[in-house]
């Protein structure tokens, strides 16, 4: 009953997994899991994309400035913004190996927003202390740079749609205000002024689609990624239950084969194992022998020594069988009762009587005490031996019966004996 139960649990447990694959399909995820996945997003695969446009557009305005500025206030914008490029980047490398995009993404957000308004500051800054000493053409080349910049960080930095915003606003929109009230100094600067406007109000209205854009992808990528994580532990799950299972399957097949007593075959083993060993005997034109064995006077020790001890026969003959079928495919069974069986594939009727004294001799070595045995002092037992060649279809039923009145024989000649049908 141990066994049987602990199977039965193994089976219980593996009917909650039915449950399992219809909830992985209703987990979406949450803003804030979704705002931590896009500041993830945005420092793994924005920053250096943002980061180099910003510097190659340092480059650039560094050389068009080259002959109209003394080296050293070249070098030293040059140097405030590469710092500032490379503060930015290493906050977002050390935010992202601690994780607080997911710690404190609140606080990580502000951090990024003020560095991309600082960036934006920087740039305009520079347009407007330097328009009034740069020709006309070269203005408008360094004002291009400016808006590039912008343009190329719509496309790395709008999953973060307020980070973009601070630099836009930031590099763009005082130069429009800057030219539009400096519109006296050149004519261009009102048509430039409210040209700056358009394309600000451009690239927030961009913003806006692209960024909705990307958070639903994000989204979809985010869930398509958990349900495929999900639907992995699940199959590994199943993976193992189904081990499990196979193993309980295997369980459940030895206990139907095996008598619980003895641990050897039972009935239903044996009639299985003659059907087969008689189709294959018969395919290949092999002998093929049975031994039916019963423990004399077994009934009469039960009386006297009581079933426990009459168990312990049982259980020790059947390991002395055991030991006297020493071949591979031989199958030793206990049949019934006091009455055991030895199936003996490929072995004639010299060989099956062989095994038969062999066992007569390990029980009599065995020297099993027997008071009330009406032949010696000792557990003794009769064989009933049985070989054919099968030629064609044949009843297992019948060559148990053959070797049964084999064994009734040797019981009727005194016991303790073997004799052949």
């Amino acid at each position: 009953m141990g066994v049987s139960d602990g199977l039965f649990s193994r089976l219980c447990c593996l009917l909650p997994l039915c449950k399992l694959v219809p909830m992985i399909y209703l987990r979406n995820i949450s803003d804030d899991e979704l705002f931590s996945a896009q500041l993830e997003l945005l420092m793994q695969h924005g920053r250096v994309a943002s980061m180099s446009a910003n510097l190659i557009g340092a480059l650039a305005v560094m050389a068009l400035l080259w002959p109209y500025y003394e080296t050293l206030e070249l070098l030293l914008w040059g140097f405030a913004i590469l710092s500032l490029l490379l503060l930015r980047s290493l906050h977002m490398s050390s935010a992202l190996a601690e994780r607080r995009f997911v710690s404190r993404p609140k606080r990580l957000f502000w951090h990024l927003v003020i560095g991309s308004a600082l960036t934006g500051l920087v740039w305009s800054g520079m347009f407007i202390a330097t328009s009034g000493q740069l020709p006309v053409a070269l203005q408008y080349m360094v004002l291009l740079i400016i808006v590039m910049i912008a343009a190329i960080s719509l496309a790395v930095m709008v999953v973060i749609r307020e980070y973009f915003l601070a630099f836009v606003f930031s590099a763009l929109w005082p130069i429009a205000w800057w030219s539009l009230l400096h519109f006296w100094d050149q004519p261009q600067n009102l048509l430039l002024g409210f040209l700056l406007l358009g394309v600000t109000g451009l690239l927030v209205a961009a913003s806006n689609g692209i960024h909705e854009t990307f958070r639903r992808m994000l989204s979809l990528s985010w869930q398509q990624e958990t349900m495929s994580r999900e639907l992995g532990q699940i199959t590994n799950s199943l993976r193992d239950k189904n081990r499990q299972l196979q193993e309980a399957r295997r369980q459940l097949t030895d206990l139907a084969n095996i008598d619980e007593l003895t641990g050897l075959g039972n009935r239903r083993l044996v009639n299985q194992v003659l059907r087969d060993e008689v189709s294959r005997a018969r395919r290949t034109g092999a002998w093929l022998s049975v031994i039916l064995i019963d423990v004399d006077y077994f009934k009469k020790y039960n009386d006297s020594y009581g079933h426990s001890a009459g168990d312990d026969v049982l259980r020790e003959v059947g390991n002395l069988m055991r030991q006297a079928s020493a071949r591979a495919g031989e199958v030793v069974a206990r049949y019934g009762g006091e009455e055991f069986i030895v199936v003996l594939p490929g072995a004639q009727l010299h060989d099956a009587i062989r095994t038969a004294e062999r066992v007569k001799g390990l029980i009599h070595d065995a020297a099993i005490p027997h008071r009330d045995s009406e032949i010696t002092d000792q557990i003794t037992v009769s064989q009933g031996v049985f070989s054919l060649q099968p030629d064609g279809e044949i009843d297992p039923g019948l060559i148990v019966d053959r070797a049964d009145a084999a064994l009734y024989r040797a019981k009727r000649e005194g016991r303790n004996t073997i004799c052949v049908a």
